[in-house]
């Protein structure tokens, strides 16, 4: 008799906790993942936040939280994670009653891109493991893993002749709004820049002086077309991360800054040329947009681009063209820009096995390294 009735006790224990969940599972239960930051830059850290909570007195001995990211993540973490197509991970709490628990996931961006968590979803297990009871979670962050900044020494060099050429025209420009003075008339001095009010005067010719214009803006042509079907996607990105990288540092130099990118997005759809800004935080708009980038409009589209600059070139612009692409049909346009007025430079990336030579002084070729990670 005490054996049928405990086998009756433990019968309607089960059944009844096996009720209780089914009814109050999800009640008072939530879950969200989220970074840390909205945005690093290839080769940065960060953190993947998971917040559980269980806002009730029933407590959830197993629960179980699934969710996918972008493979171009690299979690230090990897128990409990596949890695085929995408990054997926289950990470399991024990929840009691009117608790809350949050864990911290570190990952590096090893690669450029924009990465959602998607397939978000929880699994709960009643007290006697009977049962589960699963749920999808709508909610979802993204964050942004920016071109790879570069910092060598070769970069350097490259970032100092440009900004060389850059300083060298705005001394030679001057600027009529900026009154410095008055001087005596010389014979290298146009009639235009008298002072005929003050000549009469003084009896004497008398010239205003003027400042010069530091007001020239850097334009940042992005061609993604390449003469090359070899790695082409590693010179894609060595391009984007040279358009990063010296966006940065232009405007670290306080000079504007505005980006042209022939290219389309993730979505497909194209990609404009971003406004001109001088603030540091105008450097995140960009990154912003070539993080973006997913594949070429071709040199087609590059080389019109050119032309529509050729018409309105002006000694205030400085064009800095990067582009691997470097056929005869784009150069002639080139070499019209630059007779229009404008400051250039161009950057050609390339593989050693494929050489380069540039044959203008105001083009370098930039070697990209055929089996860099």
């Amino acid at each position: 008799m005490p054996l049928i009735t405990a086998t009756i006790v433990v019968v309607l224990i089960y059944v009844l906790q096996k009720v209780i969940y089914a009814k109050t599972w999800s009640k008072g239960l939530g879950a969200s993942c989220r970074f840390s930051r909205d945005f690093i830059d290839c080769g940065e850290s960060a953190e993947l936040r998971l917040v559980v909570e269980n806002a009730k007195y029933l407590p959830l001995p197993i629960f179980q939280l699934k969710f996918s990211v972008e493979k171009s993540l690299e979690f230090e973490d990897m128990v409990n994670a596949a890695i085929t197509d995408k990054y997926y991970k289950s990470e399991v709490f024990a929840l009691m009653s009117n608790q809350r628990v949050t864990r911290k996931l570190s990952f590096i961006g090893a690669a450029r891109g924009v990465v959602t968590i998607s397939d978000m979803s929880m699994i709960v297990h009643d007290f006697l493991m009977s049962s589960a009871f699963a749920a999808t979670i709508g909610d979802s962050d993204t964050i942004y893993v920016f071109p790879r900044k570069m910092v060598d020494m070769r970069f350097d060099m490259f970032f100092r002749g440009i900004v060389g050429n850059i300083e060298t025209r705005r001394s030679l420009i001057e600027d009529r709004l900026t009154f410095r003075g008055i001087r005596e008339y010389q014979p290298f001095d146009g009639m235009r820049s008298i002072n005929w009010k003050q000549s009469a005067k003084s009896g004497d010719l008398m010239v205003n002086v003027r400042g010069y214009s530091m007001d020239s803006e850097v334009k940042i042509l992005v061609n993604l077309d390449t003469d090359s079907m070899i790695e082409v996607d590693r010179v894609f990105e060595e391009t984007l991360s040279l358009a990063s990288s010296f966006t940065r540092r232009i405007l670290l130099s306080k000079m504007a800054v505005s980006l042209y990118v022939n290219a389309l997005d993730r979505n497909g759809n194209i990609i404009h040329e971003t406004g001109s800004g001088q603030d540091i935080s105008h450097g995140i708009t960009i990154d912003k947009v070539l993080t973006e980038v997913k594949t070429s409009r071709g040199s087609d589209i590059f080389i019109q681009k050119i032309e529509s600059e050729i018409k309105s070139a002006s000694e205030n612009t400085h064009y800095l063209i990067i582009s691997p692409y470097h056929k005869e049909d784009l150069m002639e346009k080139i070499e019209l820009l630059k007779s229009a007025g404008a400051g250039v430079n161009m950057i050609v990336p390339f593989y050693h096995t494929y050489p380069y030579q540039p044959d203008a002084d105001y083009i370098s070729g930039w070697e990209v390294n055929l089996h860099a990670s």
